[in-house]
């Protein structure tokens, strides 16, 4: 009897840890989420194993929307060019060797690039703009040849090549002298824009005419360099900050009559101070 009482205490604790199984609601991916733990091998059918496949990419699919919700941790910089179109603009030179001269003139709207007709006809006192590439045109010279009345750019253009019979380096001394000129735009009263000239450039006959047929392309046409290489004076200088460029006219040699006045072309970059 005592030998059979000790045989029942030996049996009793074997059926008690021996029939250990997990809870049926315990599921495969909360095992595989506790990386020390080894992976089981678990033998399941075609269903069992597609529905193992979506938990385990329930978490990471819910991480990556949390994160997708986050607020953005650089703010855009704003464009720092207003819609010119339409503006009765005025500029003023601050600064500089054409200091508080003034230029005013209405910048054609975007009807314009629809129906040119003769909008930016001499005398008319009007701007074509560009703000895919921001370029301004103005005219230069004078109305019928009457200096009583000179157009909107010619002032800056006076001041560069006088009548145009000064040489290269008169010329490059007056562009030199103008970087740094501080000028403020105007539209419509109200202040807009306040730049710097940053440097000038005068095209080559060449590329004087390829830039008015392809206004666009100003950064191809500045590194491509096209014509002569004695009639480029001056030169646009890189920079990273917001610019746009101003161009007008300048006079080529008397010896090609009337084409004289708008033989080359000038370009201005004005880089735009920011907030």
């Amino acid at each position: 009897m005592k030998q059979l009482r000790i045989i029942s205490f030996l049996i009793i604790p074997l059926l008690l840890i021996g029939c250990y199984y997990p809870p049926e609601s315990a599921s495969i991916s909360e095992v595989s989420e506790q990386e020390s733990l080894p992976s089981p091998i678990i033998i399941t059918t075609e269903d069992e194993e597609a529905a193992a496949a979506v938990s385990r990419s329930e978490k990471p699919s819910r991480l990556s929307s949390r994160i997708r919700e986050l607020p953005p941790l650089i703010t855009p910089t704003p464009d720092p060019l207003p819609d010119l179109y339409g503006c009765s603009m005025k500029i003023e030179f601050i600064t500089g060797p054409l200091e508080n001269q003034t230029s005013e003139f209405s910048v054609l709207d975007r009807s314009y690039f629809l129906d040119k007709g003769d909008k930016f006809a001499v005398g008319k006192g009007t701007a074509v703009y560009y703000e895919d590439q921001p370029y301004m045109i103005l005219h230069s010279s004078y109305v019928n040849g009457n200096i009583l009345k000179p157009m909107e750019a010619e002032f800056i253009r006076k001041y560069l090549e006088h009548w145009g019979n000064k040489d290269d380096e008169y010329i490059q001394k007056q562009i030199d002298d103008l970087a740094g000129t501080q000028v403020n735009w105007y539209c419509n009263d109200d202040l807009v824009l306040e730049t710097t000239i940053n440097s000038a450039v005068r095209l080559s006959h060449d590329a004087s005419e390829r830039l008015w047929l392809e206004p666009l392309e100003i950064v191809d046409i500045l590194e491509d360099k096209q014509g002569l290489a004695s009639e480029w004076i001056g030169e646009i200088l890189p920079t990273d900050q917001p610019s746009l460029f101003l161009g007008f006219c300048g006079w080529g040699p008397s010896s090609v009559g009337s084409g004289r006045y708008t033989y080359y072309r000038y370009l201005l970059n004005f880089v735009i101070k920011t907030p």
